[in-house]
C-alpha cells in the first residue's frame, strides 16, 4: 500500500513505502556493497532526481519489495550524475556547486578529477553488478551520450544553435541519464515499455536542462551555483535566442516598446513545453506522479525567480544585492499573447456574429456542446454557452478573414476591448457578449491570461499552419482548447489544481478529436495540423494528402496507423480527465461527462468511415449520441460512488 503524498508539488518525506531518509540509506547499502570494503556510507547530496523518478516509474504494485538489482540500477545512475558534475567544475571552473565550495575550487584539478574517475568506476560497476545486459548497455551508452552532448555544447560555443540542434545536445547532455533513470524498471524486467520510458526519460531531461539555462539568467536564483555561468563561458543556451545578438543579460529581463519583455515570451514557450510533458506522462505512465509533480515544481520555482529578476531589472535595480527586488512588484502575466497594434473596430462579419444571442451560436456551431448542455441548469448553461460565444468570436475573426493581416490587427483590436471589460472600464458594451462575459469571469476570479493564451493560439491559424512534432501541437491545443476547458472549470467554481489540469486536458482532448476529423477540410483551408514528423513516421507528407482529398482514390493504408495515434492520444486525455468529474460541482458533472464521451463516440465514426476524414466529415446522429449520454451518466454515477 502506497504511503499517502501531499499535493503541494513538494517531494514527500514518502518514496513509496519508503520515507526519504530510508531512501537514501538504500542507495548507501548499495554504495558501499559496490565499493567492497567497509568505509563510512557516503552521504548523498542534492535532491536525487533521478534514483527518485526511477522508483516513481515502478508499478505501485511492485514498490513494496524491490529486489537488489533496482537499487544498483538506481544507484550507478546516481553515480554517474555526480561524476558528471565533478568533471563539469573542472571544465567550468567553477568554485560553487549547491551552495558549496566545489571540490576542485577547494582541493584543486587532480582531486576532482580523480573523485569524478572514482565515481563513474563505481557506476559501471553497479550496471554491471544487476545481471541486467539490457540495463548494462543502455547504461554505458547513456553516459556515452552524456559526455558527447557536454563536448558538442563545449564547441559550438558561440554559435547560434538552430532549436533542433539544441535540442540534439541537450538530449544527450542532459537527457540520457533520465532516460536511463526512467526506463530503468522495464530494462531490469524486460518490458516492452522500455523504449517509450527511454523517449519520455530524455524529454524529461530536456525540459530539466532548459529550465535550469532560464534560472542561469535569473541573478537572484538560488540554484546552488554562481549565476549567468553559461552567459560568461560563452555557451549558447536556448534563452539567448530570444534576445538581440550581443546584447547583454539584462535585456532578456526588459520591456520592449511594443510589448513585455522577451523573457515572457521565452517563459510562456517554455510553460507550453511542460504541459505537454505533463500531458504526455499522464497518457503514457499514470502511475507515475512524482515526475509530474517536480515538472509542475521546476515551473512554479522558474517563474517566481523569472518575476523577481523582472522585478529588478525594470525597478533600476541593477545595482542591489541580486534577487533583493525594489518595493512593489512588476508581475510577469502568466499567459501572454504575441504584441500587436491595435484597432478600434472589427472588420468583416465579426460584429454580426457578436450580436448572435449565444445559445444560437452554441447551437449553430457547437452542436455535441449542446447537446451535452441539456444536462446542465439554466444558469451554468448561460454562462458556459457565453464562454462559447466568446471563444467562437475569437475564431471567427481569423476563419472569416480574408486578409491575415488586416485578421491580426482585429485580434489585438478585440484582446484589447476583452482587456478592458475585464478591468471594468467604459469602453466595452457591458451588455455585449464581450462585456458580460469578461465580467462574469472577472467575478468567478478567473485570470484574464486565459484570453490572452487563447487569442495567441488562434493567432498561429493566421501563417502557414503546420506543425513538427508532438511537442509544437501540444502548445497549440492548450492554448486554442486547454484554457476554454480551464475557464469553464472556473465558472463552475473549481479552484483544485488537480481538477483543473484534468479540465485543461479535455479541452486539449476535444481539439485532437476535431483535428483527426477535419483533415480534409483543414488542407482545403491551408492548414496541416497532423505533426509532420508523425506522417514521415508512417511514409506520408503533406503532398500525399492533398492529392488523395483531391480524387476518389482510397485513403493511404498508412492513414489508418496515424489517425488511430491521433485518437489514441485523445483517448487517454479523455480517460484522464474523467478521473476529475465526480469532483466538480454538480451543476457541471453531468454534462462534462456526457460532452466528453460523445465528443469521444466521434472516433468510432471515423473508423466506420474506413478513416477517410480527408474527404468526408464525421458525425454522430441523434440516437448515437443519446447511447453515449447514458453510458456517460451510467459511468458518472459508479465514480461518483467512489469518489462522493
Amino acid at each position: 500500500m502506497n504511503a499517502p503524498r501531499r499535493r503541494d508539488g513538494t517531494w514527500m518525506e514518502e518514496c513509496g513505502d519508503l520515507s526519504a531518509a530510508e531512501f537514501r540509506e538504500r542507495l548507501r547499502v548499495a554504495a558501499c556493497w559496490v565499493a567492497g570494503e567497509e568505509t563510512e556510507r557516503p552521504n548523498f547530496g542534492g535532491s536525487l532526481l533521478r534514483p527518485r523518478f526511477a522508483l516513481d516509474l515502478v508499478p505501485a504494485a511492485e514498490r513494496c519489495q524491490l529486489p537488489d538489482r533496482f537499487w544498483l540500477a538506481a544507484l550507478a545512475v546516481q553515480f554517474a550524475h555526480e561524476a558528471s558534475l565533478l568533471h563539469d567544475d573542472v571544465v567550468d571552473g567553477a568554485g560553487v556547486r549547491r551552495g558549496e565550495s566545489t571540490v576542485v575550487a577547494s582541493h584543486g584539478v587532480a582531486a576532482a578529477l580523480l573523485g569524478g574517475d572514482q565515481l563513474l568506476t563505481r557506476a559501471y560497476r553497479a550496471a554491471a553488478v544487476t545481471g541486467s545486459m539490457p540495463f548494462a548497455e543502455a547504461f554505458a551508452e547513456a553516459v556515452d551520450e552524456t559526455v558527447r552532448g557536454e563536448r558538442a555544447q563545449h564547441e559550438s560555443q558561440e554559435d547560434a544553435l538552430d532549436p533542433e540542434a539544441l535540442d540534439g545536445i541537450l538530449g544527450a547532455k542532459s537527457g540520457s541519464l533520465f532516460a536511463v533513470a526512467l526506463s530503468s524498471w522495464a530494462l531490469l524486467c524486460g518490458s516492452p515499455a522500455a523504449s517509450v520510458h527511454v523517449e519520455l526519460g530524455r524529454r524529461v531531461g530536456i525540459f530539466y536542462q532548459k529550465v535550469d539555462d532560464l534560472r542561469d539568467f535569473c541573478t537572484g536564483a538560488r540554484s546552488g551555483k554562481a549565476p549567468l555561468a553559461d552567459y560568461r563561458r560563452g555557451l549558447w543556451t536556448w534563452p539567448r535566442a530570444y534576445m538581440p545578438a550581443g546584447a547583454p543579460p539584462e535585456t532578456l529581463f526588459r520591456s520592449r516598446s511594443s510589448g513585455p519583455p522577451p523573457v515572457c515570451d521565452a517563459l510562456r514557450d517554455l510553460e507550453g513545453e511542460g504541459r505537454g510533458l505533463v500531458s504526455s506522462l499522464e497518457g503514457l505512465v499514470p502511475h507515475a506522479q512524482e515526475v509530474r509533480r517536480e515538472v509542475r515544481r521546476w515551473l512554479q520555482r522558474l517563474r517566481r525567480d523569472v518575476e523577481a529578476e523582472v522585478t529588478m531589472v525594470q525597478g533600476n535595480g541593477e545595482n542591489r544585492p541580486a534577487g533583493v527586488p525594489p518595493s512593489g512588484s512588476v508581475q510577469v502575466p502568466n499567459r501572454l499573447a504575441d504584441g500587436g497594434p491595435t484597432r478600434p473596430s472589427f472588420s468583416g462579419d465579426s460584429d454580426l456574429l457578436e450580436e448572435q444571442d449565444p445559445m444560437e451560436v452554441l447551437s449553430h456551431h457547437g452542436r455535441s456542446f449542446r447537446f451535452a448542455s441539456r444536462f446542465m441548469p439554466t444558469e451554468a448553461l448561460g454562462r458556459a454557452a457565453r464562454i462559447y460565444h466568446f471563444c467562437r468570436l475569437v475564431d471567427d475573426t481569423v476563419d472569416r478573414a480574408s486578409d491575415p493581416a488586416r485578421a491580426a490587427d482585429d485580434l489585438a483590436s478585440l484582446l484589447e476591448r476583452a482587456r478592458s471589460a475585464y478591468r471594468g472600464e467604459a469602453r466595452s458594451d457591458p451588455d455585449g457578449v464581450i462585456g458580460r462575459t469578461m465580467q462574469e469571469m472577472k467575478e468567478d476570479d478567473i485570470p484574464f491570461g486565459l484570453v490572452e493564451e487563447l487569442v495567441a493560439g488562434v493567432r498561429m491559424d493566421l501563417g502557414p499552419v503546420r506543425f513538427s512534432s508532438w511537442e509544437e501541437l501540444d502548445v497549440y491545443t492548450h492554448r486554442v482548447a486547454g484554457v476554454v476547458g480551464l475557464w469553464i472549470a472556473g465558472a463552475g467554481g473549481v479552484r483544485d489544481a488537480w481538477a483543473q489540469e484534468r479540465a485543461a486536458e479535455m479541452g486539449r482532448s476535444m481539439q485532437l478529436t476535431n483535428i483527426a476529423r477535419d483533415v480534409g477540410e483543414d488542407l482545403r483551408l491551408g492548414r496541416l495540423y497532423l505533426p509532420l514528423d508523425l506522417l514521415a513516421r508512417h511514409g506520408l507528407d503533406e503532398a500525399g494528402l492533398q492529392e488523395a482529398a483531391r480524387d476518389q482514390r482510397p485513403v493511404p493504408p498508412t492513414y489508418a496507423a496515424v489517425l488511430e495515434e491521433v485518437m489514441g492520444r485523445a483517448d487517454a486525455g479523455y480517460g484522464t480527465s474523467f478521473q476529475a468529474l465526480p469532483h466538480l460541482p454538480r451543476d457541471f458533472r453531468r454534462a462534462m461527462a456526457v460532452a466528453a464521451r460523445v465528443y469521444q463516440g466521434i472516433h468510432d465514426e471515423i473508423r466506420k468511415d474506413g478513416y477517410d476524414t480527408l474527404r468526408k466529415r464525421a458525425r454522430t446522429g441523434r440516437l448515437r449520441k443519446g447511447r453515449l449520454a447514458v453510458a456517460a451518466l451510467r459511468e458518472l454515477r459508479l465514480a461518483t460512488t467512489r469518489f462522493p
